[in-house]
């Protein structure tokens, strides 16, 4: 009589939900185009409802005059369809540019006080885009975290971006003068071991897409996964 075959047991079906990650996009606009390009953006980004995608908050960049916004991405593909229906059908978009961070370190509660610190006390943000020597990521990356608070400084976050074109990180700091703001990248941003050269983005005129869940997603984002390579 033939025995019935040794089943072997299912192995259990894993389900690997995707890490949010944080994106940062800059549209470059058309000369003559800056204002209907900005506010039909503005529009798609607040009509705009799904789940893989969660825009933030919207910047002009001072310096180039482009429209940058930032939002957590929960599905590459949602993503994708996002940036070809939202942001690269409206007339005016010149280019886009996009830098994707997996990880880094954020100051919690400055991060939860965003809105109401650039809305309230006329505070000025830059985001400071850093080069890093090859080899040297992760020594720099602690030393930038261990930089002494600075009275006039804010430190929103550093974000790792090393697989960019543009930098290998990203520091937005927060403070009412420009000239402190420049002081502490000159004298303590540039000066950390491995940092080979720095630039300096004036981001203004916020305007705010983030639900509070969405502003708790993106702290637990930073809480659970603060170090370089998102370990």
């Amino acid at each position: 009589m033939n025995r019935p075959a040794q089943l072997q047991p299912e192995e259990p079906n894993i389900v690997r939900s995707m890490q949010p990650i944080l994106g940062i996009i800059d549209a470059d606009i058309m000369c003559g185009k800056d204002e209907t390009a900005r506010e039909q953006m503005l529009y798609n980004l607040r009509q705009y409802r799904g789940n893989g995608v969660k825009p933030l908050w919207t910047n002009w960049l001072r310096q180039r005059a482009d429209l940058r916004f930032t939002c957590l991405i929960h599905d590459v593909a949602d993503f994708n369809k996002f940036m070809l229906d939202v942001v690269r059908s409206v007339d005016g978009v010149r280019e886009t540019n996009t830098v994707l961070s997996f990880g880094g370190r954020a100051d919690i509660d400055t991060l939860l006080e965003l809105e109401m610190e650039i809305s309230t006390n006329n505070m000025i943000a830059v985001n400071v885009m850093i080069d890093v020597q090859p080899g040297m990521d992760r020594r720099c990356f602690q030393s930038l975290l261990d930089l002494p608070r600075h009275p006039e400084v804010k430190r929103v976050w550093l974000l790792n971006c090393y697989h960019s074109q543009d930098s290998d990180l990203m520091l937005l700091l927060l403070g009412k003068k420009p000239s402190s703001i420049t002081g502490y990248v000159m004298s303590w941003v540039r000066t950390a071991p491995g940092v080979i050269d720095t630039e300096m983005q004036t981001v203004m005129d916020w305007r705010w897409l983030a639900s509070p869940q969405d502003l708790v997603d993106l702290a637990e984002l930073f809480f659970t996964r603060m170090t370089l390579d998102g370990g």
